[in-house]
């Protein structure tokens, strides 16, 4: 990606592609945030869930990030999974949402979701982590054209109140509405976004540029609370 991604994402949402932005920057986009919420998740959780763990451990994970550096991607996604399967730890977490993550890249979208779905599963890992594994996993679903019940139900937790990840949920979501023609529910959403406190400026923003191409088909509908985002930013 280029030092003006986000200007070609608001070029081809201004432009009304959402759906082609998706499919160019989608994982892009959430991954930005996401990261964030990651790093500092590592630093108070997962972090001292690692560090708990055999200090071996984590040499034979440095270790196999050194031998895999060059390799093909599939041979580092069976290096890592293999690395998985051996190493009931933090390390051996890693290495299943770095192979799952590289799966995704490589469009191998239902091999991708049984590693999330994997991590989901692993109780010994803090909740953060899990829920940005539901995370990854909804968003490979509507990377791969799945129903939006199954989209509505990775997210359904990750989209309450108190939730870390739960702005990035919200535009998963209303990316997800507008694709299966849901409109109000894309809006409402989106809405939702544009007015919280918490959210980042960059996501708000993106959130106004979405919003004007989902009120392009709604013309004809009220459109509730639309002084709310413009009291918001002449605040």
């Amino acid at each position: 990606m280029n030092d003006n991604i986000f200007d070609e994402i608001t070029a081809d949402l201004r432009r009304d592609r959402m759906a082609g932005a998706w499919a160019k920057y989608g994982r892009y986009i959430i991954g930005v945030a996401v990261a964030i919420v990651v790093l500092v998740a590592g630093v108070t959780g997962y972090d001292a869930y690692t560090t708990a763990q055999d200090e071996a451990a984590s040499a034979r994970y440095d270790a196999l990030l050194n031998e895999i550096a060059e390799a093909e991607s599939q041979e580092k996604i069976d290096r890592l999974l293999a690395f998985s399967a051996e190493e009931n730890n933090g390390y051996g977490a890693l290495a299943q949402f770095s192979a799952a993550l590289s799966q995704a890249e490589e469009g191998q979208y239902d091999n991708a979701l049984d590693g999330f779905d994997g991590l989901i599963a692993r109780r010994g890992l803090p909740q953060s982590l899990r829920d940005f594994a539901r995370l990854q996993g909804a968003i490979i679903l509507l990377d791969s054209g799945g129903n939006l019940d199954s989209v509505e139900s990775r997210l359904g937790g990750l989209l309450d109140e108190g939730n870390g990840l739960q702005p990035m949920a919200r535009e998963v979501m209303a990316l997800a509405y507008t694709v299966h023609d849901k409109p109000l529910e894309a809006r409402d959403l989106l809405l939702q976004q544009i007015t919280d406190d918490g959210v980042s400026g960059l996501s708000r923003a993106r959130a106004e540029i979405m919003l004007q191409s989902v009120r392009g088909g709604l013309v004809s509908l009220p459109m509730p609370d639309e002084n709310v985002s413009e009291d918001k930013q002449e605040n």
